[in-house]
C-alpha cells in the first residue's frame, strides 16, 4: 500500500457571498479533519471570489467548459428556456470527456449539506446540471458519491427536477436534513423512502466558548432581526421589486415598533452580497428614530459566517428570514421566531418545539410577528429547553455520519491502493 490519504471533492456553492453554505463548508472540513487528519480536499466550486475567506484549497470549476458556459450567463432567460436542452446536448460529451480527466483522482464527491437541490435563484443550467454530471461521472469511474443532510426542493422547472433527480440516483449514500427534502427527493422519482433524514450539519460546526455560554437575558433586551433581500422565488423586474418593497415595508414597520419598545436590535444577514440592500435601506428608513440615532440599531460589519455567530451571541431573542440565522440562533440556545421562504424553516422550528412562531415571508403580518415577540418575552423562560435537548441529539447524529463518511472514504483508498 502506498499510504496516499483519501482524496474527497466537495460539490457545492462556496464562495459567493452565502454564508449558511460557507459555515456548512466549515463544518464538513472540522469533521473531516477530525476524523481523517491527512484527508485531501478539494473544492468543486467556481472559484471562490477573493474576499470571500475561504480555506485555500484547490479548486475545481464544476463546468469545465467555462468558455461555454460563461456566455450562457448573458442569454435572456425566455432563449434559454427554448435552446438549453439543445445547446447541452451539443456540448454534454465535451463536458464529460472534461470532468471525467478532473474528477479521475477523487476517491469520494461529497455533496455536504446547503439546499443544494433547489433552484431559488439559478437556473437549470446551473448547479442542477452540474451536479448531475459530476455525480454520474464519479459514480461510473467507481469513486463514491455522497450526499450528507442536504436540502432538496422545491425545484420550479422541469430540467431542473430531471436533474436533481439523475444527481440523487446516482448516489451510494443519500440523507436529508428535513422530511420535506425526502418528499421532494420521492416526487422526482428517488427511491428515498429508506434514505435517513440527519440535521444540518451545521449543528456539528465548532462553536467560540465564550459565545455558546453567554446567558440569554429575560426578559429579552436584545433581539437579532435577519433580513434578506428578498424578491420572491426566481422572480425577475418589475414583480421582483415589488415582492422587496412589500418585504422590507413589514420588517421596517416590526423594526421601528421594536426600537419603540426599548430594545436594542442587531441587524443580521446571510448572503454578504444580496443582504446588504435591505441593511442599507433600513438604516435610512429608520436613521430618524430618536433610537436609532442613540445606538440601538447595530448593523455590524459581518464578513462571515463566524461574525454572524458573534452578533447572533449578543442577542436574547432572533427573528430571522435566513434559514441559517434560525439554525445559529438556536444553535447557541436563542428562542427564534422564523419569517421563511422554504418548507424547511417551518420544518426546524417544528423540531425545535417552536412550531408556533413560524411565518411565511409573502404574506407575513408584521403585527402578529410583534405581538409574538411580546408574549414570548412574557414567558417566565425563554422556550428553549426542548431546543437545547435537540441540539445535542443533533450533534450526535451528524457524529455518527461523519464518522460512516470518514470510514468509507478510508476504505475507498485502501481498496484502491490494495
Amino acid at each position: 500500500m502506498s499510504g496516499r490519504a483519501p482524496r474527497i471533492g466537495l460539490f457545492g456553492l462556496f464562495g459567493v457571498h452565502n454564508l449558511g453554505n460557507e459555515a456548512t463548508l466549515a463544518a464538513t472540513i472540522a469533521a473531516l479533519r477530525e476524523r481523517i487528519p491527512d484527508v485531501e480536499l478539494t473544492l468543486v466550486s467556481s472559484p471562490p471570489r477573493a474576499d470571500a475567506g475561504l480555506p485555500t484549497y484547490p479548486t475545481i470549476e464544476p463546468d469545465l467548459a467555462p468558455m461555454l458556459y460563461r456566455p450562457w450567463r448573458l442569454v435572456p432567460w425566455r432563449w434559454k428556456r427554448v435552446f438549453g436542452g439543445l445547446v447541452q446536448r451539443i456540448t454534454e460529451p465535451l463536458r464529460r470527456r472534461r470532468t471525467r480527466r478532473a474528477a479521475a483522482s477523487l476517491d469520494m464527491l461529497l455533496i455536504a449539506g446547503t439546499g443544494i437541490a433547489d433552484d431559488f435563484g439559478q437556473g437549470p443550467l446551473d448547479a442542477p446540471h452540474h451536479m448531475a454530471r459530476w455525480c454520474e461521472v464519479v459514480r461510473g469511474m467507481g469513486g463514491y458519491v455522497c450526499f450528507a443532510s442536504i436540502g432538496a426542493g422545491p425545484a420550479s422547472h422541469p430540467l431542473s427536477r430531471r436533474w436533481f433527480g439523475d444527481a440523487l440516483r446516482a448516489a451510494n449514500y443519500r440523507s436529508y436534513r428535513e422530511y420535506s427534502s425526502q418528499k421532494f427527493a420521492i416526487e422526482i422519482g428517488v427511491d428515498a423512502a429508506a434514505d435517513p433524514v440527519l440535521p444540518d450539519l451545521v449543528f456539528s460546526l465548532p462553536v467560540d466558548p465564550e459565545r455558546a455560554s453567554r446567558p440569554v437575558q429575560w426578559p429579552p433586551r436584545s433581539i437579532g432581526l435577519g433580513v434578506m433581500g428578498y424578491s420572491g422565488w426566481n422572480v425577475e423586474g418589475a414583480a421582483a421589486e415589488a415582492n422587496y418593497s412589500r418585504y422590507l415595508t413589514r420588517i421596517e414597520w416590526l423594526a421601528r415598533q421594536l426600537l419603540d419598545a426599548g430594545y436594542r436590535l442587531h441587524l443580521l444577514i446571510g448572503n454578504r452580497g444580496g443582504d446588504r440592500r435591505p441593511v442599507a435601506d433600513l438604516r435610512a428608513a429608520l436613521a430618524d428614530h430618536p433610537a436609532a440615532a442613540a445606538g440601538a440599531l447595530v448593523a455590524s460589519d459581518i464578513h462571515t459566517h463566524e461574525d454572524v455567530m458573534a452578533e447572533i451571541a449578543a442577542t436574547d431573542l432572533v427573528v430571522a428570514t435566513r434559514f441559517h440565522n434560525v439554525l445559529k440562533a438556536l444553535r447557541l440556545g436563542r428562542p427564534v421566531i422564523s419569517i421563511g421562504y422554504a418548507s424547511k424553516n417551518d420544518d426546524l422550528m417544528r423540531a425545535m418545539g417552536l412550531g408556533e412562531y413560524c411565518h411565511g415571508v409573502d404574506d407575513f403580518d408584521p403585527a402578529r410577528v410583534l405581538a409574538q415577540v411580546r408574549d414570548m418575552a412574557a414567558l417566565p423562560a425563554p422556550p428553549t429547553e426542548t431546543a437545547r435537548a435537540q441540539v445535542a441529539k443533533y450533534q450526535q447524529a451528524l457524529a455518527a455520519q461523519f464518522d460512516q463518511i470518514a470510514a468509507s472514504a478510508v476504505r475507498l483508498k485502501t481498496g484502491s491502493d490494495g
